[in-house]
């Protein structure tokens, strides 16, 4: 039996069938890695969209030195995933972690989230990063990824007091060489004006 998977666009042949042709759609994307400084209007505009009930200051959330993945349609944006640094804390040891925020894909469900994360992803581990996380409400779509749902308790860091998560609000991680327990405990410094994980 014939077997050919191709994105991209393209066609694919029908493994039960060979030599039939299947019509499949997939996005032409192609995805860059830019700075802070480098993000078009375009990225606001689709971060509004995605983010409706976001009262945040999106500009002013994503520091200088924070890179971002764009995912385009031929010239139109279709998608945006950033990081920033965060130190988390486990009971041996901080890691220097690549911290994912705003992962944003219009229209969605057509492949257009998993190309700007695997770019992310790539981008992460080019830089030597052992450890990258993020909150969602949508683990499904991450463990698809090959991200790892935190299992043991949570905390964060504020004034010099540790203060306990509750249950079901755990990050995700995607361990690049960290090695890390899924089941130990997992800790951050507190953020005013945003969610702590």
């Amino acid at each position: 039996m014939l077997r050919a998977s191709r994105a991209n666009g393209k066609e694919e042949m029908a493994p039960q069938y060979p030599g039939c042709l299947l019509r499949r759609r997939y996005p032409m994307t192609t995805s860059r890695i830019v700075s802070r400084h480098e993000l078009p209007e375009a990225v606001w505009d689709l971060l509004r969209t995605a983010f409706p009930d976001d009262d945040s200051d999106q500009r002013a959330f994503f520091p200088a030195d924070s890179v971002h993945a764009l995912s385009y349609e031929g010239e139109q944006l279709v998608a945006h995933a950033g990081f920033l640094e965060r130190t988390l804390y486990l009971p041996d040891r901080e890691i220097l972690t690549a911290y994912v925020e705003y992962v944003a894909a219009e229209p969605r469900h057509n492949g257009y989230g998993s190309a700007v994360m695997t770019a992310l992803a790539d981008e992460i581990k080019r830089r030597g990063y052992t450890l990258a996380a993020l909150a969602t409400g949508s683990p499904e779509f991450y463990e698809r990824l090959g991200w790892k749902l935190w299992r043991g308790p949570t905390g964060y860091r504020k004034d010099g007091r540790v203060h306990d998560m509750p249950r079901g609000e755990n990050p995700m991680v995607f361990d690049l060489g960290a090695n890390v327990d899924l089941d130990a405990r997992l800790e951050c410094d507190w953020r005013e004006g945003k969610d702590v994980w």
